[in-house]
């Protein structure tokens, strides 16, 4: 047997992996498991200080990588975070707030989920740290960019005042126009964390229309308390989650019928997978493989020219690129169009700053070049991302500002003991389907925002926990047979941990064989074993013993 190897006694799970933040997912799980719900939130707020938010809004990267997709459906990570913050919150809920001060000012633009990340652990290694805020409130695109149904406000505002009992001070209704009032006010360091308000255009006849609305400032308007005139017939051109959100929120405005438009398939689009099927349930339609080419108004009515698309090869991001079907067109008509195609960060001249492609160029750790102090981070750098990744940028920035101002650049914390026993592996079992989620009822939910999915209670949170696989302390050895591989591939298309890769050599029988090159990954679920028609597989519990 050749190409052996094996993971380590505690590795580093594919769900802990895939988070931008690096929680440790199956160790608050575990907890969870146990009923002990303030030590599960305990591990959370070791990484982020947002578990509430994240437990409703996070677009949750790690279930994509949970190695429960092999079996049947991902372990319910994000809601089990959201049972822990509700459940462990009532146990405990300080903030500490550090014992001494630097004497150091910083100054944050931005009170969005990086500007808020940063801010908070800045304050609790010392810092006097401000945040300004251009919005009547705090809370960035997570209170004006997402609707209540999804993240409800008494949340996203219990978690901010958390962010303020750390020592934050947070200024709002004041929008910055020069950073030389910051300047003269005596900062040792600035962050410009002010995200990306401004949406893109279409670049197509007839989007300047007074009908045609941009989807973050129409959300921003809701989410302000406003509720603008809709018509009864909305079209929605976009596939992420503010298009999925314009669309359900025009609903709840007592639009009639809401159809979006995507250029790509279902597949390809980037909103998450339970909005769209929220959407979708809710009444919503998508039509695919659609771009619009100009909009005219005859009176009340938008009449918008689309184009059938075609996918053929691959865009400067490695997606599928959409082309024009020639001779496609047609036309749709609606009362009203929201464009949600992205957002560009929405810089004041006055910075003085440099934007390149629509965003603000950082040295590692944040700094802006040439600029001694002046740091940037978030949607303005990367571009509109997720509020988990926001969170994770507002980390790294905090290090390096930290850094700048003298200290030592570690914001890590240690809030609960390491696990004393070592737990016991769980049974791998197939069929565990994933515990239903209780949903607010159709009917109710199209007369207000009132929050749609439910959430968990303590048993049913214990009962899913029971589904983890503890992917960190599961050990395997898979061996490939190299003179017995025939280069078939199953095994690679049956596995979807990314456990094999095919070989750099080529075998006495003139294969390029597989090899088992991330073993680390392995569950054991022996998918691969028994679809290898040569039989060149073997897995093999580290402790001894076949599977």
């Amino acid at each position: 047997m050749a190409a052996s190897a094996c993971s380590s006694s505690h590795g580093i799970a594919p769900c802990k992996e895939a988070c931008p933040a690096g929680i440790d997912v199956p160790r608050y799980i575990r907890y969870i498991k146990q009923g002990k719900f303030g030590e599960a939130l305990a591990v959370i707020r070791e990484r982020i200080p947002f578990p509430a938010i994240c437990g409703y809004a996070c677009v949750h990267p790690c279930e994509a990588k949970c190695a429960r997709n092999q079996l049947d459906q991902p372990v319910a990570i994000r809601l089990l975070k959201r049972i822990a913050e509700e459940e462990g919150g009532k146990e405990v809920r300080e903030v500490r707030r550090p014992s001494t001060s630097t004497g150091k000012k910083v100054a944050i633009v931005g009170s969005g989920p990086c500007g808020l990340t940063a801010a908070y652990y800045l304050a609790k290694k010392g810092h006097k740290v401000t945040v300004y805020e251009a919005q009547p409130e705090p809370g960035g695109m997570m209170r004006y960019g997402i609707p209540a149904y999804r993240l409800p406000r008494e949340v996203l505002d219990r978690e901010i005042a958390e962010i303020k009992e750390a020592g934050v001070e947070i200024r709002t209704g004041e929008k910055i126009e020069n950073l030389s009032e910051l300047r003269t006010l005596g900062y040792d360091a600035i962050l410009l964390a002010c995200g990306s308000w401004q949406g893109a255009k279409l670049g197509i006849e007839g989007e300047d229309l007074p009908k045609v609305r941009e989807g973050l400032s129409f959300l921003r308007e809701v989410n302000s308390g406003g509720r603008p005139q809709i018509g009864k017939k909305v079209g929605v051109i976009g596939g992420g989650n503010t298009a999925i959100d314009a669309a359900r929120t025009a609903l709840r405005l007592g639009a009639k019928e809401v159809t979006i438009l995507y250029r790509r398939t279902r597949e390809e689009m980037p909103a998450s997978l339970e909005e769209i099927e929220g959407a979708l349930e809710e009444g919503v339609k998508i039509e695919f493989l659609v771009a619009p080419v100009k909009i005219k108004q005859q009176e009340s009515i938008l009449e918008v020219t689309c184009t059938r698309m075609k996918l053929e090869g691959k865009d400067k991001d490695g997606r599928p690129r959409p082309v024009p079907v020639p001779g496609s067109e047609f036309t749709l008509t609606f009362d009203d169009v929201i464009v949600a195609i992205g957002q560009v960060p929405d810089i004041p001249p006055g910075w003085g700053l440099e934007i390149t492609e629509g965003r603000l160029s950082v040295k590692e750790g944040g700094e802006i070049p040439g600029l001694e102090g002046l740091f940037a981070a978030g949607d303005v750098v990367t571009g509109p991302a997720s509020i988990i990744e926001a969170i994770a940028q507002g980390r790294e920035v905090a290090r390096a500002v930290d850094r700048f101002l003298g200290g030592d650049g570690n914001i890590e914390e240690k809030l609960l003991p390491s696990e004393t026993e070592e737990s016991s592996e769980p049974e791998l079992r197939r069929g565990l389907e994933r515990v239903y989620v209780p949903s607010l009822p159709l009917g109710q939910r199209m007369t207000s925002f009132a929050t749609v999915e439910l959430g968990y209670d303590k048993n049913a949170a214990m009962k899913e926990a029971k589904r983890c696989l503890a992917c960190d302390i599961r050990t395997y050895r898979v061996e490939v047979d190299g003179q017995a591989c025939k280069e078939c591939g199953y095994c690679i298309e049956v596995c979807k941990l990314g456990v094999f890769a095919p070989a750099d050599y080529f075998n006495d029988r003139g294969y390029k064989p597989m090899v088992a090159a991330k073993t680390e990954k392995c569950i054991g679920c022996l998918d691969c074993f028994f679809i290898c028609p040569d039989f060149a597989i073997n897995i093999q519990k580290v402790d001894g013993g076949t599977v």
